[in-house]
């Protein structure tokens, strides 16, 4: 009987010590194959891949974004943080945006630096040329759909200082009350709704529509964009239409976020994001 114990116990120390070995090949190497992960860790692709199945299923480790790739899972990001650092949500957001098959416009995705909102990724799809911003061209935290989506969706003490910050660099002066009720008013909508829209303020001559990406912890990290729609599309957008645009846009942000280690809170009903910056 202790004889079994003490092999039962050896065993089970072997396997949480090539469990760990895969999990530090994942946290060197980033994302990638069976075969790189049985290489690094001296071990037959076969058992590697049985182990890697335990992983999923424990949260440990997920599925990549190329077809049989492998990275740390959200359970290693909420405990340790390890990957945070490794999640580029402009490859991400690049990959996604591109599988956007059928639009004919652009994707933009914007972050929030202090009080400006910046775009750091860009992609056209079908023949549409709009005038759409560069990377490096940014808004105002009070203008535009990516603008209201960065601000909506900051906690409330981030958010008061956020207004308060932008009111003393901007010399608003005396019009902060009106401003902060404006805002608020705003950021109410957008959380509603789930998305926010602009006419001619992000890119001229269209309509554009921005959502939340989220990252592991429900930080608000960035706004992924679609610019496309004709003017004409903002009484339909306002009305709550059901339309593919809107739907496409969610469900990209949506991806790029669970990208990003982001779980839906089921109960929730919304997104709480908040930021860190």
């Amino acid at each position: 009987m202790r004889q079994g114990t003490e092999s039962d116990s050896g065993h089970s120390v072997g396997t949480l010590t090539k469990a760990k070995a895969v999990l530090d090949a994942l946290e060197q190497l980033g994302p990638c194959s069976i075969h790189e992960i049985s290489a690094y860790v001296h071990e037959p692709a076969s058992s590697t891949y049985r182990l890697l199945s335990n992983l999923v299923t424990l949260g440990w480790v997920d599925h990549g974004l190329h077809r049989g790739e492998y990275r740390l899972g959200i359970a290693c990001v909420r405990i340790g943080g390890r990957i945070e650092a490794r999640l580029d949500v402009q490859s991400i957001a690049r990959h996604v945006f591109k599988r956007q098959e059928g639009s004919n416009g652009s994707w933009s995705l914007f972050v929030r630096h202090y009080v400006r909102s910046v775009c750091v990724q860009m992609t056209f799809l079908g023949q549409s040329r709009l005038r759409s911003p560069q990377i490096g061209y940014s808004l105002p935290i009070s203008l535009g759909a990516p603008s209201d989506v960065l601000l909506a969706f900051l906690d409330q003490a981030r958010f008061e200082r956020l207004i308060e910050h932008y009111r003393y660099n901007a010399d608003l002066g005396g019009l902060l009350s009106t401003f902060r009720e404006r805002s608020m008013q705003m950021a109410e909508k957008v959380v509603q709704r789930g998305y926010a829209y602009d006419v001619d303020q992000t890119v001229p001559g269209a309509l554009t529509l921005a959502a939340p990406i989220f990252d592991h912890a429900g930080h608000i990290r960035a706004a992924a964009c679609y610019s496309g729609l004709s003017r004409s599309s903002r009484a339909l957008v306002e009305s709550g239409a059901d339309l593919r645009e809107v739907t496409s846009l969610l469900q990209a942000a949506g991806e790029i976020s669970q990208g990003l280690g982001y779980v839906v809170d089921g109960e929730e009903g919304r997104f709480d994001g908040k930021s860190e910056q």
